[in-house]
């Protein structure tokens, strides 16, 4: 335990005006420096966690959080299954599991299924051509699953039976030069094979919406048609899959496994995560990556934590010789000067704690920095700051300044009193 005098001396020692004015310049950059570095990681660690939910919520606005399909091919009983997967309840386990019980949401449900027919082709008008991916989906059920799918002329209710409308991606409309009310041809590849090559199919349809969701994948190859017009160009009954969505996307994963041994061959069933698996896990590496790099700000901080301590220990030779001679251990020596770096490097975690979160608080309140929305899919850094990172950074500054304090305090506490206090 650190006794009560040890506290005082090195308060004394760290606020005392008397001491060589190189030595508080070194020590007030060592608080400058630990502060910068927090403040450096907390402002990119936020920023990049909120990247990371941008692309999430808008990956989740197009794409369902799991996805069911028959191995061999399509789901032709799609109408039962989809009854069957809204009657299914996953209870919530574990420490969020509890708490998400005494909040009432204490079980993962069915907010939505959502049968798909995919469709790959070529959209053609006057103006040009582009490839397309085609979803035929119900309207109603659409509506309810794609909320955060913004429409910027249309709706999905258009989608209803089986008339020849389609809702394109802004971009796809940019390229072919069409606006709502125009009409386009999708050409695709019939399968039947003739003496002039691959026969396609070729069908005309009205433009009756565009939609925006923010990235460029989506936005440049997507387009939504009704779901028995899809059927009937596909020439199925069935669907290629359906989609899920859930109350709570965090727990597709559990629900996913309950769901497939539920079903049993030969369905299929994969989460949001697994199709965005390679995605995810490059923004985590990239995350990590950019912890560590910055880290080095607070390590380089962290050394002239330990010259200000060697120098501090030079100018106070006497005084630690007084304070042996006196009876103070050489243990309590070391807490001393341990004790001092630690409220430097304490000082500077605090600082750029209060620093980091005042700066995300200005990016996220006002758009600081402007990006380009036709390469990123934002106007501005989103930030979001979240209690754990800034714990795990103020931590691992803590640790750094405490094992910059070890060397000096070790030096200062083998002084011996005796030959000080004869050479001086």
């Amino acid at each position: 335990m650190i006794k009560r005098f040890e506290w005082f001396v090195a308060l004394r020692y760290l606020l005392s005006g008397k001491r060589h004015r190189f030595t508080s310049f070194i020590s007030v950059m060592a608080v400058v420096g630990v502060a910068i570095g927090v403040c450096a990681l907390i402002v990119v660690i936020a920023v990049m966690a909120g990247f990371q939910k941008e692309l999430r919520d808008r990956l989740l606005g197009v794409n369902s959080h799991l996805i069911v399909q028959r191995l061999g091919g399509p789901l032709l009983e799609y109408e039962e299954l989809a009854s069957k997967i809204e009657s299914l309840r996953l209870p919530k386990k574990g420490i969020s599991g509890l708490l998400a019980r005494l909040k009432g949401e204490g079980e993962v449900r069915v907010e939505g299924v959502l049968p798909c027919v995919v469709l790959q082709g070529l959209l053609s008008s006057g103006e040009g051509q582009a490839g397309v991916m085609v979803r035929g989906v119900p309207g109603k059920t659409a509506l309810k699953i794609f909320t955060s799918v913004k429409l910027k002329n249309g709706s999905f209710l258009s989608l209803e039976g089986d008339a020849p409308h389609i809702i394109l991606g802004w971009r796809l409309a940019k390229t072919l030069g069409v606006k709502p009310g125009d009409r386009v041809k999708l050409i695709l590849p019939d399968g039947r094979v003739t003496v002039l090559g691959l026969l396609p199919k070729i069908r005309t349809l009205t433009v009756v919406g565009i939609f925006e969701t923010g990235l460029y994948e989506f936005d440049a190859t997507l387009a939504f048609t009704p779901l028995k017009l899809a059927q009937g160009l596909a020439g199925t009954r069935g669907v290629t899959h359906l989609e899920v969505r859930l109350n709570d996307p965090f727990y597709a994963g559990e629900f996913a496994t309950m769901l497939s041994k539920q079903l049993g061959f030969p369905y299929w069933v994969v989460d949001w995560r697994r199709m965005n698996a390679s995605l995810f896990s490059a923004l985590k590496l990239e995350k990590a990556a950019m912890f560590v790099i910055l880290t080095l700000i607070v390590l380089v901080a962290a050394f002239n934590i330990v010259a200000a301590l060697i120098m501090l220990v030079g100018e106070k030779r006497s005084d630690i010789a007084i304070l042996k001679s006196m009876g103070a251990s050489d243990r309590s020596i070391l807490r001393i000067f341990i004790l001092t770096g630690f409220l430097l490097g304490s000082s500077g975690m605090f600082l750029g704690v209060l620093g980091g979160l005042f700066l995300c608080f200005l990016i996220a309140r006002y758009p600081i920095v402007k990006l380009p929305s036709d390469v990123y899919y934002v106007d501005h850094l989103p930030v979001l700051v979240q209690a754990f990172d800034v714990t795990l950074i103020a931590f691992a500054a803590l640790v750094l300044a405490l094992l910059a304090t070890i060397y000096p305090a070790r030096q200062a506490a083998k002084l011996p009193p005796a030959e000080v206090l004869r050479y001086g």
